[in-house]
């Protein structure tokens, strides 16, 4: 039986646009067979309303309503086969609009119809980010905060490419960070 065409959906979560995580992440993807398909979403581009947690607010159990930008990001996650996560590190973290896309997950869990959990398990979730600082230990809380997403999941995890830049593009001019792009989707077929 051969193997399912993948899908691989980037997010980009940066507040700027063509930054070091996502020039990184180009630079992997590129390496990506031609068979895998591939679509790029700018966080920017689709913003998610502010997140409210009302699972205990009511007698009756909560059922969320997706809708608008937050059922484009939805529908475009159940399809993929596999997430990047393109999140440089603000603060030892993810940037705040890859924070917001997550913590959707939780009314996505909960919205009648969808099945997301159930559909999110075997998935594959992978983490690209920049850091501008030599100290790689700097990067651990956000590749932790994916990796253990994943593990909630039920998805496998990817694996973490992790580069260095600080000014746009100085990303592509450190050849440590060159060379673990191009071989960070090897195994992908």
């Amino acid at each position: 039986m051969p193997n399912p065409v993948r899908r691989f959906l980037f997010l980009v979560t940066s507040a700027r646009r063509h930054g070091n995580a996502e020039q990184l992440a180009r630079r992997a993807a590129a390496a990506l067979p031609p068979a895998v398909i591939q679509e790029w979403i700018h966080l920017a581009d689709v913003p998610l309303p502010p997140f409210a947690d009302l699972r205990h607010a009511a007698a009756e159990p909560w059922t969320p309503v997706v809708e608008g930008h937050a059922r484009r990001l939805l529908e475009a996650t159940l399809a993929a086969t596999d997430l990047v996560m393109v999140a440089p590190v603000y603060w030892y973290s993810l940037p705040a609009a890859a924070k917001l896309y997550l913590d959707h997950w939780s009314a996505w869990l909960r919205a009648p119809r969808w099945d997301f959990k159930a559909r999110m398990v075997g998935k594959t979730l992978w983490g690209v980010s920049i850091l501008s600082d030599r100290d790689t230990r700097q990067a651990d809380p956000l590749r932790d905060s994916l990796r253990l997403t994943a593990d909630y999941m039920q998805m496998h995890w990817g694996g973490f490419l992790l580069g260095y830049g600080n000014r746009p593009g100085d990303v592509l001019n450190d050849a440590d960070s060159v060379v673990a792009a191009d071989r960070f989707f090897t195994e992908v077929r």
